[in-house]
């Protein structure tokens, strides 16, 4: 828990210039907030400055050239409740409806539907930021300066916080596939141990076959009811019944325990991961990787099957597998197709060959745990980095403390590039924060960047900075951020009145 001195509620882009321009000219750190949804917090900061940028919600649609303007205080529930009407309209943005419209798209921003029209950082035409000295420059891919070409090829997946503050941004609408809007959505599951056989052969069946560009399956490891550990798939097809039936067809063989596929509008698919609403009660941590094409083989299904069991074993599990109860679960988003017909250089988001987004969350409450949940982390990573391209490929959009050489992880061989344009734009590191893009060294020396990085040990891991930062807030706050403390409120002026007390406990401490 990090506690500013103020947080500033912009609704307008002069609240912005004004906010940045204070902050820097009289030296006070300053972070932006959207969504709110940073995994490591990012966008809050020590005894500075918040701009909170959720009053500016907005948006104007093109109807006849397919795009819509976004003001960057949006969520995306915003976006496809109130916005798009038609519902064979799809913009790419997140699954979750409270993430917010710009993090979002500048950490590239995988959709179920990218596979179909790629990521959102692809669909982006145009970005307005406020640059670190207060001025409005909008910039796209068409502008005649290199330099401004530079910032908005940074803005496709370098990232928030880096380069300055978005504002508005304007991308392209699709239409789904089915005349009629229709999708279909679902889960297959598998019991484990129970259906190892059937499950492994059915994983081996979808590693080895070239899905079509509508069909995503997210593969899921989690946990249910009753402490049954379950393999499954989580599926999203961009057309009818009919077709969907038949591109599922080799998986359908393999007889899952639950199938829950029906047609359906995509926005009723939408929904949103416990730990992040005002009435939660976990602490959650998470870690990414990416994997190439084929690379879940029976050898990767075993050892993750494995994790998830020592998890449930380490968190206590219970059989009501209630919300906010402890919880684990390894999901791979299924990307390529469309996200791989882009070259790594032509966007900031560099890993191209990539078919899978994995992240692994761990929920839980007592914050004694707190040491054996990281210890857990980075043994899942000493299990599972070796199969990531180049061993370090890793998800800008799940930032984690814990990844060692962040640079290579995130952004590849574009991480100089990008250097180059944080030079260009943010020469003193104004925005900034434990894993931003830093300006070059005396302006001229990049970062070198390796083909394959060895895979960091527990010890190089548990060493790095950051992670010890968190180990020093977490010995710090968690004691006074319990369950306990945050009690049972029943409406979020509660939650803020509770919020507020503990804050109050903090800064007596």
């Amino acid at each position: 828990m990090t506690m500013p001195a103020v947080v500033v509620q912009a609704t307008c882009v002069e609240d912005v210039q004004a906010t940045v321009t204070f902050a820097r000219q009289n030296k006070i750190r300053l972070t932006v907030k959207n969504g709110g949804h940073s995994y490591m917090g990012y966008c809050l900061n020590e005894g500075g400055i918040v701009l909170d940028l959720s009053p500016m919600r907005g948006c104007y649609i093109d109807r006849d050239n397919m795009t819509i303007k976004l003001r960057c205080g949006m969520v995306w529930n915003d976006v496809y409740c109130k916005y798009l009407k038609d519902p064979r309209d799809i913009v790419i943005g997140g699954q979750c409806p409270t993430v917010g419209v710009s993090g979002f798209t500048l950490g590239g921003g995988l959709s179920p539907f990218s596979r179909s029209y790629g990521l959102a950082c692809d669909n982006l035409l145009q970005i307005t930021l406020v640059t670190c000295e207060g001025k409005v420059v909008t910039v796209s891919a068409d502008d005649q300066e290199e330099y401004k070409r530079d910032l908005f090829w940074a803005s496709t997946g370098g990232g928030g916080g880096n380069f300055g503050v978005a504002v508005d941004m304007t991308c392209k609408i699709h239409k789904l596939r089915d005349p009629a809007g229709t999708v279909v959505c679902g889960l297959l599951t598998w019991n484990l141990p129970q259906q190892k056989d059937p499950f492994s052969q059915m994983m081996s069946v979808f590693n080895t076959t070239k899905s079509p560009d509508e069909l995503t399956v997210d593969a899921l490891w989690t946990h249910g009811k009753r402490k049954q550990l379950t393999g499954g798939m989580t599926v999203i097809y961009n057309g009818g019944w009919d077709a969907a039936q038949e591109a599922l067809a080799p998986l359908l063989a393999f007889e899952p325990t639950t199938n829950t596929l029906k047609a359906m509008k995509w926005t009723d698919w939408v929904h949103q991961w416990e730990g992040w609403g005002e009435f939660s009660h976990v602490y959650h941590h998470h870690a990414s990787f990416i994997f190439a094409e084929g690379t879940i083989t029976s050898e990767l299904t075993a050892k993750i099957s494995n994790l998830v069991a020592e998890a449930a074993e380490l968190l206590g599990i219970t059989d009501e597998n209630k919300q906010d109860d402890p919880k684990f679960h390894i999901l791979w988003d299924h990307i390529g197709a469309a996200t791989a017909r882009v070259r790594p250089e032509h966007t900031a988001f560099f890993w191209r060959q990539g078919n899978y987004v994995s992240t692994i969350k761990m929920q839980w409450k007592d914050p004694e745990q707190g040491p054996k949940i990281m210890d857990f982390i980075v043994k899942c990573k000493t299990v599972l980095m070796p199969y990531a391209i180049e061993q370090k490929a890793a998800y800008l959009n799940y930032i984690d403390c814990t990844v060692l050489n962040w640079q290579e992880a995130y952004y590849g061989h574009n991480y100089p590039h990008l250097q180059r344009v944080k030079t260009q734009w943010d020469p003193e590191n104004f925005f900034w924060n434990w894993q931003s893009v830093q300006p070059l060294e005396n302006r001229t020396k990049a970062r070198p960047i390796h083909d394959v990085l060895p895979v960091p040990t527990k010890k190089e891991i548990l060493e790095m900075p950051q992670v010890k930062q968190v180990e020093q807030w977490w010995d710090s706050h968690a004691p006074l951020v319990t369950p306990a403390a945050l009690g049972s409120p029943r409406t979020e002026d509660e939650v803020y009145e509770r919020d507020s007390a503990i804050c109050r406990a903090i800064l007596q401490k």
